[in-house]
């Protein structure tokens, strides 16, 4: 009965100090800290600076003449006459290989006129609105003191400077002579939608393919 009455008690004893044993807690979550509202604005404005610098770190230059897609071109500074060609399709056969410069460096608001065989190389067209407004009087003049615009050599703002030509139809005169080659005669023209007899006898005083 002794020995019965000892392992009674130890295992009272054992059960108290399960019972008493400290327990475990459970901890919250972790719970990330808040971002604020500036740091949104923040990152925001940093894009748009990081973009507008992208942007304006791009030259315009205008391609024009013996190529085979004449248009207005963006490029990273530094570029050289030849990406130029590159990205306007290439020279066409008629293109004046010797003139051309393909180690110049590019700038912005630049026209590059790539002549013909035969043809001499224009001056760069002026960039500032005062000088390309005494460009544009000059040409004017020029042509109708008798100087006719040659057809096939002409440029986009070359052409406007005939009567009653605006952008578009010299547009459309320079798409048509990249498509299909060289003017043979001014009545030619009546090929180019847009220009009826009527236009083309208009013109054909300052006009010419030679």
């Amino acid at each position: 009965m002794q020995l019965v009455g000892v392992l009674i008690g130890a295992g009272i004893l054992l059960l108290g100090g399960w019972w008493l044993r400290p327990q475990p807690t459970a901890l919250p979550p972790a719970t990330p800290p808040p971002v604020s509202q500036g740091a949104h604005a923040s990152t925001a404005t940093s894009t748009k600076a990081a973009h507008q610098a992208a942007t304006k770190t791009k030259i315009y230059v205008d391609v024009q003449g013996a190529v085979h897609q004449p248009g207005l071109y963006a490029f990273q500074p530094g570029m050289r006459v030849a990406d130029a060609l590159r990205v306007a399709g290439g020279l066409l056969s008629r293109a004046d290989r010797r003139q051309v410069n393909l180690a110049a460096q590019l700038t912005d608001q630049q026209q590059l006129v790539i002549p013909a065989k035969g043809e001499k190389k224009s001056a760069p067209a002026p960039t500032s609105p005062a000088s390309a407004g005494s460009s544009r009087g000059a040409s004017s003049a020029a042509a109708s003191a008798g100087t006719p615009i040659n057809l096939n050599t002409a440029t986009l703002t070359d052409l406007q400077q005939l009567t009653g030509i605006g952008a578009k139809k010299a547009q459309k005169i320079i798409d048509y002579r990249t498509e299909h080659g060289d003017f043979k005669t001014v009545r030619d023209l009546t090929q180019v939608a847009g220009f009826g007899e009527k236009t083309v006898a208009r013109l054909e005083p300052q006009l010419t393919v030679g």
